[in-house]
């Protein structure tokens, strides 16, 4: 009896064990063998209106193409489905019609004599980087022509979008793939007008422009002052109080705010309307804040320090800080622009050393300016 309760309890703990590696493995699920009919009618269930021809080209292969673009062959395989979000894999159709047509549609225009010179094709969109309107308007116009020239062209869906990204010299936003970088980017479509593109173009160079209160070579200083007028308004949020006195949005109006944080250039704007004795420009000023103790902000005062990332990686950053007391403090081991760039958090703190043998929990906005912020409903 001992030795059969003795097997039972190895099947069973055996059985667990495989239960255990399947769940973690998961399963593949084989629906093949596929044919030339399987293949038609997967590209005809994405293509109906279109005429297409299949060629065997080697073990669950085929070469295809559409009839009116003989010279665009592209290929359909077997490829997997599934995992997300149950281990359970199953073989299916796949084709790469999506990368080769915009390939071919590319070499043919630029066989023609077009350009498209500042933009790379990757991933089926293609990308350029901008930091000024200048750069942003000549690949507007190059996307443009392009786009004219495949008006009315077989599978003129399948070209692909441009995507502008904005790349400014002072960290700014999004998370660029990269890792070392901030963008915002505008897509332009084939069907997009191209001075609506323009305009989200601007757009974006204004918003950077005006937010770190920045001198601009193409908008000028009343242009950028209307635009951030109408962009911050602080109101209804955040309410901001001196004491609990809550202050009235138009002290503020202006003022750039984005994800809780405004920039060097923000806090300058802020303390010369608050009568504060501040000497320098927005780039680059000194000040004595409300607690007393003195503080310097530069765009210059920033370093390159390496940080844990993911998977036990670690990227280098630039980090931006400032002086108090002459001493530099800065936010560590974040990787966010609203804390290593050249911003004050409006909530934001963190324990700095005052380098007296003793550590102070610093929120500069609140020390600087006497003012909180709160996001809460009152």
């Amino acid at each position: 009896m001992t030795k059969i309760i003795r097997n039972v309890k190895k099947i069973f703990s055996v059985g667990i064990v495989c239960l255990l590696a399947f769940s973690l493995v998961g399963c593949y699920e084989y629906r093949g063998p596929y044919t030339k009919a399987d293949v038609e009618e997967y590209l005809t269930g994405r293509y109906p209106d279109e005429t297409l021809h299949i060629r065997r080209k080697g073990l669950q292969t085929w070469d295809c193409w559409f009839d009116e673009l003989p010279d665009a062959t592209f290929r359909v395989w077997v490829g997997q489905g599934g995992g997300d979000p149950v281990p359970m894999l199953y073989s299916r159709l796949v084709s790469n019609e999506t990368e080769i047509l915009p390939e071919y549609y590319l070499k043919q225009y630029q066989k023609e004599g077009g350009s498209l010179e500042d933009w790379e094709l990757h991933d089926s969109i293609f990308y350029t980087q901008y930091s000024s309107m200048a750069d942003a308007s000549s690949a507007l116009e190059q996307m443009s022509a392009f786009f004219a020239w495949t008006e009315g062209k077989p599978l003129a869906q399948l070209v692909p979008k441009g995507q502008y990204n904005f790349q400014p010299e002072l960290p700014w936003r999004t998370w660029a793939p990269q890792f070392n970088n901030f963008q915002e980017s505008v897509v332009h479509g084939s069907q997009d007008e191209t001075e609506a593109v323009r305009e989200e173009l601007e757009d974006s160079v204004k918003k950077y422009y005006a937010f770190y209160c920045l001198p601009c070579d193409e908008f000028s200083r009343t242009e950028l002052e209307e635009y951030a007028v109408n962009t911050w308004l602080w109101t209804p949020k955040p309410s901001v109080r001196q004491g609990e006195e809550i202050l009235s949005p138009e002290l503020f109006t202006g003022i750039g705010l984005e994800s809780g944080v405004i920039s060097y250039g923000g806090l300058y704007t802020l303390l010369i309307r608050l009568d504060f004795d501040v000497k320098g420009t927005a780039e680059h000023f000194t000040v004595t804040g409300a607690d007393g103790h003195s503080y310097e902000f530069s765009y210059s005062f920033w370093e390159e320090k390496e940080m844990d990332w993911t998977n036990n990686e670690t990227i280098t950053l630039p980090v931006w800080y400032h002086l108090r007391d002459g001493y530099p403090v800065g936010i560590e081991d974040e990787t966010g622009w609203m804390y290593r760039g050249p911003v004050i958090g409006l909530k934001e703190g963190w324990n700095i050393d005052t380098h007296n043998g003793h550590f102070h929990f610093y929120m500069p906005f609140f020390e600087i300016t006497g003012f909180s912020a709160s996001w809460d409903t009152d």
